[in-house]
Formats: C-alpha cells, sequence, structure tokens
C-alpha cells in the first residue's frame, strides 16, 4: 500500500464517531478504543513498511556496490577452495582405502583365531572348571598342612601348662 493509502487509514481510523452512531456512551467508548487500536496498528505497519524499505534499500547499494571485480575475486576464491577440497577428498579416499586394508587383514587374522578355538578339544569352561578343580584340591591341601601344624602347636603348648599345674598340685599336698 502506498503512502498516501496509509494516511487515508489513519485520517478514517483517527474520525471522532463511527457512523450511524446511536448515543449509548458504552457503544461509544468501545469504538473509540477499537479505532485507537486499529490507528496504533496502522501506525506500526507504517513503521515496519519503512523499516522493510530501508532494509531493501541498502541491499540493492551493497549489490550494485558489487562490481565485476569484486565478483571474479570471489569467483577466484570459490574455485581455489574447490581445488582444495578435491585435494582434500582424494587424500581422505586413499586413507579410507588403506585403512580398510588393515580392517580386512584383521578380520582375517579374528577368522584365523576363531577357527583354532573351535578345533580346540577342551572348551574355556571346561578348562577353567579344571583350574578350579586343581586350585581347590591344592588349598584343602594347604588348609589340612595348617591345620596338622595349629594341633601340634596348642598341643606343645598345653603340655608345659599341664605338667607345671601338676607340679604345683604336688607342692601344695
Amino acid at each position: 500500500m502506498d503512502q498516501s493509502g496509509n494516511n487515508q487509514l489513519l485520517l478514517r481510523a483517527s474520525q471522532s464517531g463511527p457512523p450511524g452512531y446511536n448515543g449509548y456512551t458504552g457503544q461509544h467508548a468501545a469504538a473509540d478504543r477499537m479505532r485507537e487500536l486499529l490507528a496504533r496498528t496502522v501506525q506500526d505497519h507504517i513503521v515496519e513498511e519503512r523499516t522493510t524499505a530501508a532494509a531493501l534499500q541498502d541491499i540493492r547499494q551493497r549489490l550494485n556496490d558489487l562490481d565485476d571485480a569484486s565478483a571474479a575475486g570471489i569467483a577466484a576464491s570459490l574455485d581455489g577452495l574447490a581445488a582444495s577440497l578435491g585435494t582434500l577428498d582424494s587424500k581422505l579416499t586413499a586413507r579410507l582405502e588403506r585403512l580398510d586394508e588393515r580392517l580386512d587383514d584383521q578380520y582375517d587374522r579374528v577368522r584365523a583365531l576363531e577357527s583354532t578355538l573351535k578345533e580346540q578339544p577342551v572348551s574355556l569352561e571346561e578348562a577353567v572348571a579344571k583350574g578350579v578343580e586343581t586350585s581347590g584340591a591344592d588349598i584343602m591341601a594347604r588348609i589340612a598342612s595348617l591345620e596338622d601344624t595349629v594341633l601340634t602347636l596348642a598341643e606343645a603348648l598345653l603340655r608345659p601348662a599341664i605338667r607345671r599345674l601338676a607340679s604345683q598340685k604336688l607342692q601344695n599336698h
């Protein structure tokens, strides 16, 4: 909408009485309030239009300021960037191929180990059970030996006490 159209809307919105005003104070106050709100809205719209027009004018000015030399410079920069990206892409592709080869080698090694483990006659569970059984037997033997030693020491410690008690009884009688 052009400037004159906006001004006409403001003028109509700010007129004092609505057409067909019937004299009710409540209706008049509501109509006045609505006219004020409409006038503010139109004014805000005009301000926004002016701000947008100024921003568009600034953009047009900047685009006009870009001449062929600066456009060529930008194009050259973009071409250089494209070449750099192409070089990086080829290097990355080569590295990914080497990594793929290494992963294939590792995959082959894992497959070989897996087949070796499958060929083993004793499963892991059996090997662990056998180790636990052997360790358990060894621990039980050591505990029995320790028990014998403790009993021997206990007997040895109790014998002198028994002798002393017997000698004290004899002395007291």
